[in-house]
């Protein structure tokens, strides 16, 4: 009996700090005056795009293609710089 004494005063200081009413945030989905948008069609495969086999192309190709496009006045051309093999 002792020791549920100690535990029932901590559930009651515990529930001492809860508020008395709940937030408006939880309450507002239930009130039926909030205008929702009405449930619009969107497809399935809306989106979707085809990843076909290709043929292998050159990686360096591909990288000059994905990268970022030099700024003139910035001087950030790297067109003096030595290329690899």
């Amino acid at each position: 009996m002792l020791k549920l004494t100690p535990l029932a005063a901590l559930g009651l200081g515990l529930a001492a700090c809860m508020p008395s009413q709940h937030p408006s945030h939880v309450v507002a989905a239930a009130d039926p005056a909030v205008g929702v948008r009405p449930p619009a069609y969107s497809s399935v495969t809306a989106g979707v795009r085809g990843y076909d086999v290709v043929e292998p192309l050159d990686w360096r190709e591909l990288n000059r293609r994905v990268a970022p496009v030099p700024d003139p006045e910035r001087d950030d051309s790297d067109d003096a710089a030595p290329r690899g093999r």
